[in-house]
């Protein structure tokens, strides 16, 4: 019934509501200079994109401009008599944010052109650019979009839920602190979710991935209000039909897209007023992997999603979009036994587990969104000012609504019968390995009937205004002033019953002579409806010459909930310059040249608590929490430069958050437990570094290192350290501890490289290593806060990937990229097939036990151990897949 109301509502949004769309919007703009090898300008040049009737000439400067298909890939071709031809390929211009290309033309007996492409979005180092190419072979354990960016950013974590999880740690933050948006909607997941285990599918879909941005921090305004990062994805706008297919040992995909023209000719050229539409469906399995756990019985994860976006050119000036997504997440897990061993060299601990019971959850998401985008000048304005100047401007509207339901449950009843035994660890005794004593036995009784709805409205009005100014000297001016407004209501209904009882040699831990003590009992029954209001101000400025590049970004943001009655104000900056260009230099592979852009950016960013913040950790909301709140500063160096005729990319950057009325909590396994009110101050500091570009030619590659210190302060405690056996050995005032997030080194690389005359054939490693995240002791985590740590975490996954099948290679060439031709007389039994690939893939190639969470026993004198549970050993798995 869901999804039938799921696609009634995504069809009547295309037909009856006006819906905005992407930033990939109509017609992109490039502006350049055509020069001929003298150093004159080329008058009446050619300019034309390749398999189109789109062209301009160059006037008696050499300028030209050139509207192109936005947000595709295409060929720019520059003709002139007497000289050479010269190709641009793989352009791709974004609808707001014009490039400029520059050429010099050569005569026959000269070799090589030189052209410069410049791209806003690229030179900003406020974060990563990455495209699906770049990512779809990473082996990947859970087909999460997301679980690739601990690879690609810096200062990027899983935190302890490792592998299993998609979820993410940025530079000192906990993942609720993280903003996710797919074509300017944003995003929400389940919030019971407690382990790796259970976490399903979520929105983003990699197969219909065009380009994702990300930013570590320091963020502009026009993006909401979280502390740590944004995501910010965008899906795809085919100009013709595509679709693949994929699956392994975990699961499988399928994927089409296409676009429907308005009459021969607009197809032919490419051009707007066409409906695109991309569909996508997932499932995922885990019983492979989850069979390697400690805890044996019988998994049984069943994950589904099925998703749809769909966008159409009404006109130059209107343009409709409807997105939905349906996903389901079943996990299910009757428990039998498990054993762990674990201690150092002269201590080692044994505990054997017995079940009864089982454990089911279920989490169904939907999200329905329209959106409309209205230009009012069309393709924009055009003005020559007398002879020195052109000006450009162009003026965007968008409207967006979402809805966002998710109904989770989660229905727990296992007894375990457990036993804590000390092994012999002397390698010269004849009982080595084998029990010594027991220190503990009894049995645990944990039961959960947690019952969650939440629905979150949201309603944007988004505005942007373009005003370019191109000198005939070569300098520009760009601004790009952004505004928007929004309301979001969210309504929570939350049932919460679950309890933990412990019992040791037939009485309940701790006793009570009196009555039956269960120490961990949550019973509530909460109802919230309440409202958000937001907007936005925001204004770049960007100066361009043949000499420097100088961009500003400064913006503010404010934010008020009915349900604390808290107005927050948050002004953000950030500020580039480069002061050398060697715009020419750069282009030629031959020569060893360098490219600096410095960056500096300040602001406030503050969070005003969701549901979760306000539930503390006996299940009572706090209505009166306010907003956490940080100051970012940050400053870096991005320094892009040539090495074996290739480009790399080096970013450097320092950031320091002062933070204050901070919520703190504790994290087991993915689970944030929040302690429901303003507690705490802290800061974070810390320094990324990342290296990526083509170590093989056509294949990126990343290499990140980054150093943390992440701490906070309980109001009025002063906190302690205690030693592993539970003594205090630090009863001095300590200015702060360690938040659960603190990790001292963060260390992540994908490196992708081909066999030597067999690019066919692919290399694929993701290695990861982070040191260990702090913990403390349940229920005495404040004076002696998270005063141990867990063990190193790093794992290293390897695929190869061979590809069986590429029409390029085989077909294409033979008829020179002629399709009618090919249509006609081709007769290949792969003939409507793009490529096929194959992939082999280990995980955990090192077998590491990496540890998710601890289980806590106390022995027969109520001293404390430490347990681990440890994530998924090696794998293997096969994975395929089949373009179209």
């Amino acid at each position: 019934m869901r999804c039938i109301f799921l696609l009634a509502f995504v069809t009547a949004s295309l037909y009856s509501n006006f819906s905005f769309a992407q930033d990939e919007t109509l017609m992109g703009t490039i502006i350049g200079t055509v020069l001929l090898d003298d150093g004159t300008p080329a008058i009446a040049v050619t300019v034309f994109v390749e398999g189109t009737e789109i062209n301009t000439q160059t006037n008696e400067d050499g300028l030209y401009k050139l509207l192109i298909p936005a947000n595709k890939r295409v060929n720019i071709v520059y003709r002139y008599v007497g000289f050479k031809p010269y190709k641009e390929l793989g352009v791709r211009v974004k609808s707001d944010q014009p490039i400029r290309l520059d050429v010099t033309l050569t005569s026959a007996a000269i070799e090589g052109p030189v052209a410069v492409v410049e791209s806003f979005e690229k030179r900003e180092i406020d974060g990563l650019y990455v495209e699906r190419k770049d990512i779809e072979m990473i082996p990947t354990t859970d087909m999460n979009l997301t679980t690739l960016i601990k690879y690609l950013a810096p200062g990027v974590t899983a935190g302890t839920g490792g592998e299993l999880t998609s979820q993410y740690s940025v530079r000192g933050g906990n993942y609720d602190e993280n903003l996710v948006y797919v074509n300017d909607f944003e995003i929400y997941r389940p919030l019971l979710v407690r382990s790796g285990q259970q976490e399903g599918l979520i929105f983003p879909n990699g197969d219909m991935l065009d380009y994702l941005s990300f930013s570590s921090g320091g963020f502009k305004a026009q993006y909401g209000d979280k502390m740590a990062s944004v995501l910010d994805v965008h899906y795809r706008r085919p100009y013709e039909f595509e679709a693949s297919v994929g699956g392994s040992l975990l699961g499988g995909s399928v994927y089409v897209g296409g676009a429907i023209y308005k009459d021969s000719t607009s197809k032919k050229q490419k051009a707007p007023n066409r409906f695109t539409y991309t569909l996508g469906a997932r499932y995922k399995t885990t019983s492979y992997l989850l069979s390697t756990l400690d805890v044996k019985g019988e998994y049984v994860p069943q994950f589904v999603d099925i998703q749809g976006d769909f966008i159409y050119d009404i006109n130059e000036k209107w343009q409709v979009e409807a997105i939905g997504h349906y996903s389901n997440s079943v996990y299910s897990l009757i428990p039998q036994e498990s054993s762990t061993t674990t201690g150092l060299f002269n201590q080692a601990l044994r505990l054997t587990t017995l079940f009864e019971g089982q454990e089911i959850s279920n989490f169904e998401n939907f999200t329905a969104g329209a959106a409309v985008t209205f230009l009012p000048w069309g393709g924009g304005r055009d003005k020559e000012i007398d002879t020195t100047a052109t000006v450009a401007t162009n003026l965007k509207l968008k409207l967006l609504a979402s809805h966002y339901q998710s109904n989770e449950n989660e229905r727990i009843d296992i007894i375990n019968f457990y036993r804590l035994d000390e092994i012999e660890t002397g390698l010269g005794d004849d009982n080595f390995g084998e029990v010594i004593g027991t220190l503990a036995y009894g049995e645990t009784h944990h039961f959960a009937r947690n019952f969650l709805q939440a629905n979150v409205t949201n309603v944007q009005l988004k505005g942007t205004w373009l005003y370019d100014r191109y000198e005939r000297t070569g300098i520009e001016n760009h601004q790009w002033f952004k505004w928007g407004v929004g309301y979001k209501n969210e309504v929570i209904d939350d049932n919460l019953k679950e309890w933990r009882r412990v019992d040791s040699l037939g009485f309940t831990v701790p006793a009570d002579t009196h009555q039956v003590y269960i120490p961990d009992y949550i019973r509530t029954t909460v109802s919230l409806n309440t409202h958000r209001l937001n907007a936005y101000v925001q204004n770049t400025w960007e100066h361009k010459s043949m000499k420097h590049l100088f961009r500003m970004t400064a913006g503010v943001r404010a934010s008020y909930w009915t349900l604390n009655k808290e107005l927050i104000v948050s002004p953000r900056l950030q500020m580039y310059y480069t002061p050398r260009r060697y715009q020419n230099s750069i282009a030629d592979t031959t020569k060893k040249t360098k490219d600096l852009t410095f960056k500096l950016a300040a602001g406030f960013y503050q969070q005003s608590p969701f549901y979760r913040e306000l539930r503390d950790l006996d299940g009572n909301v706090n209505p009166d929490v306010k907003a956490q709140k940080s100051i970012h500063v940050l400053g870096g160096v991005v320094w892009d430069f040539m090495m074996f005729k290739r480009r790399f990319k080096f970013i450097t950057e320092a950031y320091y958050k002062h933070q204050w009325d901070l919520i703190p909590y504790d994290i087991e396994n993915v689970r944030i437990h929040y302690y429901g009110d303003n507690l705490a101050t802290g800061y974070v500091a810390g320094l990324d570094l990342r290296l990526n570009g083509e170590l093989v030619d056509g294949l990126e590659s990343w290499i990140n290192l980054s150093f943390l210190r992440a701490r906070e302060s309980f109001n009025g405690v002063d906190h302690g350290v205690r030693a592993l056996n539970g003594t205090t050995i630090d009863t001095t005032y300590l200015p702060d501890a360690p938040k659960a997030t603190d990790q001292l080194l963060i260390f992540s690389m994908y490196f992708q490289d081909d066999f030597p005359n067999a690019p066919w054939a692919r290399l694929n490693l993701a290695f990861t290593l982070g040191t260990g995240l702090p913990f403390g002791i349940p229920e005495k985590n404040v004076q002696f806060r998270n005063s141990y740590r867990f063990a190193a975490y790093h794992r290293i996954d390897i695929g190869a990937s061979f590809g069986l099948w590429d029409r390029k290679i085989h077909i294409d060439k033979k008829y020179e990229g002629n399709k009618a031709r090919f249509k006609k007389t081709s007769t290949h039994a792969l003939r409507g097939i793009q490529g096929i690939w194959i992939s082999f893939e280990v995980f955990n190639l090192m077998d590491v036990k990496n540890v998710a969470s601890n289980t806590w026993i106390k022995d027969f004198s109520n001293r404390s151990y430490a347990i681990p549970n440890v994530l998924t050993s090696r794998r293997f798995n096969v994975r395929f897949k089949i373009d179209f």
